[in-house]
């Protein structure tokens, strides 16, 4: 897990004095540790290595491959509307988690909705009540507690009231607020903080084998998520970058006919409006004072439009950042943030 020294140093000394708390609640952005943290937890739980978890020992490996009884994973699915479709998803979860096994920071993304319902608790409630099976603990790990139904959320408050000692939950949240109030005061919560842009720079050229030109850009875009850099890896952000600049440019001379079109382009992809907004704002802020390395986009931006202008541009582009964060069409927000004829009040 790379940096949260904070959340690190309370976890290990309460291991190593035997204080862990019986629910913890991982909490924080996404992609920044949280789950690498509460999978090191379940690890340390039965490691029967030397210096625990040592990632080494069959039990380690077990829960890291999803394949350790005593670990139970507990994720937001689609839920099938009958056996066909059921084995179809069963068959789609296991693919899911063989390739989570082997790069962890892979998201169980579905294109259809998902919940944690009152079935999935009941089941869960169901394995709790037998003891451990290969280990010393059971460990529960809940990705996203708050896509839990109502149901399932007082289900699964019963089960928190009323833990066995040999069990520890670790939710992980990207937001705590959307929980039961209930279920947040009964959890010792950790918070998780984006990561310094050098960290991720580091880890990428590193462990990953990035130059650092396509490190730095990835740690750019991901703003502190090593796990959505990671992510981002296989992507051709390269061409995403270029239709980046073509979109400011064209918003910015009034070429509303390809803009328009470049925008098509960009929200035709899950994932990309994010990421070329995010590309526009490194590009209009490095063009604000732009070092003579600077690419020929940013060059070129710096040339076209004075100190001030690019400003402005530049708070348009963090007003359509948050617009896109609240689910507004991804059409619009980067309408709003390429062209200066677009009214913020629509946002």
């Amino acid at each position: 897990m790379v940096g949260q020294e904070v959340a690190k140093k309370i976890l290990r000394r309460s291991f190593e004095e035997n204080r862990l708390a019986q629910s913890y609640l991982f909490y924080g952005p996404s992609g920044v540790g949280k789950e690498m943290a509460a999978f090191e937890l379940a690890q340390a739980l039965n490691c029967t290595g030397v210096e625990a978890p040592c990632g080494a020992c069959s039990q380690c490996q077990k829960t890291v491959s999803f394949n350790h009884p005593d670990l139970h994973y507990v994720f937001p699915v689609p839920h099938p509307s009958g056996e066909s479709d059921k084995k179809k998803l069963a068959e789609e979860i296991a693919e899911l988690l063989a390739r989570k096994a082997e790069k962890p920071y892979l998201s169980l993304d579905f294109d259809r909705p998902v919940a944690i319902t009152i079935d999935d608790i009941r089941v869960l409630q169901s394995k709790l009540s037998l003891q451990p099976y290969q280990g010393k603990k059971k460990a529960v790990i809940i990705i996203r507690p708050e896509a839990m139904t109502t149901e399932a959320a007082n289900a699964f408050l019963k089960t928190l009231e009323e833990p066995s000692p040999t069990t520890n939950f670790i939710l992980v949240c990207d937001k705590p607020n959307a929980l039961l109030s209930t279920i947040l005061s009964r959890c010792q919560k950790i918070r998780f903080m984006r990561l310094d842009r050098a960290e991720v720079v580091q880890n990428l050229e590193e462990r990953h084998g990035l130059d650092p030109a396509q490190a730095r850009m990835l740690a750019s875009l991901s703003q502190g998520s090593l796990g959505q850099a990671l992510e981002m890896m296989d992507l051709d952000l390269l061409e995403e970058r270029r239709m980046a600049g073509d979109l400011l440019r064209a918003g910015l001379e009034k070429r509303y006919a390809e803009m328009m079109e470049a925008i098509d382009l960009a929200t035709g992809e899950k994932g990309r409006p994010q990421r070329v907004l995010e590309m526009m704002s490194a590009i209009a802020l490095e063009a604000i004072h732009p070092e003579p390395q600077a690419s020929p986009e940013v060059l070129s931006l710096a040339r076209l439009l004075t100190g001030p202008q690019l400003n402005r541009i530049t708070a348009n582009m963090e007003l359509a950042r948050t617009a896109l964060s609240r689910n507004v069409t991804p059409r619009l927000c980067l309408m709003a943030a390429c062209s200066p004829d677009i009214i913020k009040e629509e946002l």
